[in-house]
């Protein structure tokens, strides 16, 4: 068992290098993910549990993104993340049932 519990503003870190990772392997390297900080931190610091958890992500490609592709992307995330959440931060881990991507 951990003796010090993983801060939030880390936890937001690892999360973030994690799926790019993984987007990148997976997808492709033209393709760049970043969590929206503030929601994820308000997500694990509100105490509302009849809310569902929902985040945001800005995804960046240089190159255009298919419909269907995107879709894929947004199951890919909510599973990797969801995974990632649980293993990193157990203690406050909440369950993301939707993503928000936004394309700049």
């Amino acid at each position: 068992m951990i003796d010090n519990p993983i801060s939030l503003a880390e936890s937001y870190v690892l999360i973030n290098k994690i799926l790019n990772t993984l987007i990148r392997r997976k997808f492709g390297k033209h393709y760049f993910i970043r969590l929206n900080s503030l929601l994820f931190i308000a997500n694990r610091t509100n105490k509302n549990y009849f809310q569902t958890c929902s985040e945001k992500i800005t995804l960046k490609s240089l190159k255009p993104v298919s419909l269907s592709e995107m879709m894929i992307i947004k199951e890919f995330l909510i599973h990797n993340i969801n995974s990632a959440l649980f293993c990193i931060d157990y203690s406050s881990y909440k369950e993301v049932v939707n993503i928000d991507i936004i394309i700049p």
